[in-house]
């Protein structure tokens, strides 16, 4: 059952107000004594109510799973797990394109709309350093209906940006072309994306599913 109602009322709530100043010292904060559900609607209510993102580190994936399964029920937007391999940090680490892809997929949407996002990350997701919002902003291309559109212009910052032009479209970080028609599948999202152009001007803009 959601609990949308109730973590609305957590945060109309004098105490909520009170632990939210006590954040904004520069000391640290300890709250203890509460079980995971407890936890999640707490934190869920304090986040909402500052108006921020709320980040979760827990040891491990299990129990990842378990915090983005209740943060879904406190109504976030978009409640996401970051995603990272299980090896040691003391071994050589070589991530594979999918674990790539949807760490990228996360930092895009905290770009995009980090006050509706809730991220739950292991210790170790976090060990290599993260991009800073600035270098990562520059590496994304944003397309919207309506937008002037160069096709030679599209075709080299794709390949700058490490995409692999293909004669049709089956995996993330690859996209081709038919005429007026581009088809990209972001590194950043579920699904391909399909670029209709009239003359210069991208007319439509929509996802497909490739296998149909």
């Amino acid at each position: 059952m959601p609990l949308t109602a109730l973590v609305r009322q957590l945060q109309q709530v004098p105490l909520t107000g009170e632990v939210l100043l006590r954040l904004q010292r520069a000391d640290r904060l300890r709250l203890s004594g509460a079980g995971r559900s407890a936890r999640a609607l707490v934190s869920s209510a304090l986040a909402g109510a500052a108006e921020a993102p709320l980040l979760v580190l827990v040891p491990t994936l299990e129990e990842a799973g378990r915090w983005a399964a209740l943060l879904e029920l406190m109504g976030w937007n978009s409640c996401q797990l970051y995603p990272t391999s299980e090896g040691s940090p003391y071994e050589p680490f070589d991530p594979t394109s999918e674990i790539t892809w949807g760490q990228l997929q996360v930092l895009s949407e905290l770009l995009d709309a980090p006050r509706r996002l809730a991220i739950v990350a292991t210790e170790r997701a976090l060990q290599p350093h993260l991009p800073p919002p600035e270098t990562l902003r520059d590496q994304c291309l944003s397309l919207r209906k309506g937008d002037t559109i160069d096709l030679e212009q599209l075709a080299t910052t794709l390949s700058r940006l490490g995409y692999e032009r293909v004669p049709t479209i089956e995996q993330e970080g690859s996209w081709s072309r038919r005429g007026d028609i581009v088809d990209v599948f972001p590194v950043s999202a579920e699904l391909p994306v399909r670029l209709e152009l009239f003359g210069e001007e991208l007319e439509k803009l929509r996802e497909f599913d490739p296998a149909s």
